[in-house]
């Protein structure tokens, strides 16, 4: 069975309806979500996401996601995506595969499998689960894969959590450091945060701290005051770092 990441994006997002009129997203339709469910790794999917979107397929909107502090992009198929989705669904469910149940192993077209267990079976997690695993399917895996994503979503968040709090204690003074930010950036790489996240996550936390021009202008005229004075060869070299601190504006995004 060959099928690009495109496609197994397309059938994923059949589980999902339209956005229109929807407040609050499920946490599936971020790019986190999808990047978890169709197994692609989440540096890539946002290019599978913009060609989906060039070519008219999916569309983009900025909701409030379920769990989430902040509003997020969160993607639906157009008619035309729905339409491109449920006609790869049908020629692919034609597929036959083998399956194991306990100690036998059928034949059996992909559309059935979800027919033969009393738990239900997201067409997109056989898919997935297939390629994975090509040559035998296992039904006790594939029951289990709904729950198995939970898990990984879980602690992707647990992950972005721990970078968040990270960040708020960096940009805590108003400034980051050349030494804060390589820790950040360490940190990012380590965790797996996607650029995105990233600014998202950075945004909030700038809109909450004091604004620099004001608290280190601040300390910077107490310093001058404080000077008895022609200030020392050293308290020159401090007073220049502060200042050059003082005048640096916040990044913008």
């Amino acid at each position: 069975m060959e099928i690009t990441g495109e496609e197994r994006i397309l059938l994923y997002m059949l589980n999902f309806g339209s956005l229109d009129d929807v407040y609050e997203c499920d946490s599936g339709v971020t790019q986190k979500g999808i990047s978890v469910n169709t197994r692609i790794q989440r540096k890539h999917i946002s290019r599978y996401l913009d060609k989906l979107m060039e070519n008219g397929l999916l569309e983009e909107n900025v909701r409030h996601v379920t769990g989430g502090k902040q509003k997020m992009k969160c993607y639906s198929l157009t008619p035309q995506g729905l339409t491109k989705a449920r006609e790869l669904e049908e020629r692919i469910g034609k597929i036959i595969v083998k399956v194991q149940m306990g100690q036998d192993v059928k034949d059996m077209r992909i559309a059935d499998i979800d027919g033969a267990t009393s738990v239900h079976l997201r067409f997109s997690d056989i898919v997935c689960q297939a390629l994975e695993n090509g040559d035998v399917l296992c039904m006790e895996v594939l029951e289990n894969m709904e729950e198995q994503n939970r898990r990984m979503m879980d602690e992707k968040t647990m992950k972005t959590e721990v970078y968040r709090q990270a960040l708020a204690v960096a940009w805590r003074s108003g400034i980051l450091t050349s030494s804060e930010k390589h820790l950040i950036d360490a940190l990012k790489t380590h965790l797996g945060v996607s650029d995105e996240d990233h600014r998202a996550l950075e945004n909030v936390i700038l809109d909450s701290v004091p604004d620099i021009s004001t608290t280190q202008a601040d300390i910077y005229d107490e310093i001058m005051n404080l000077l008895d004075g022609q200030p020392t060869e050293r308290e020159e070299m401090i007073l220049e770092m502060l200042r050059e601190r003082v005048e640096r504006p916040k990044p913008k995004n």
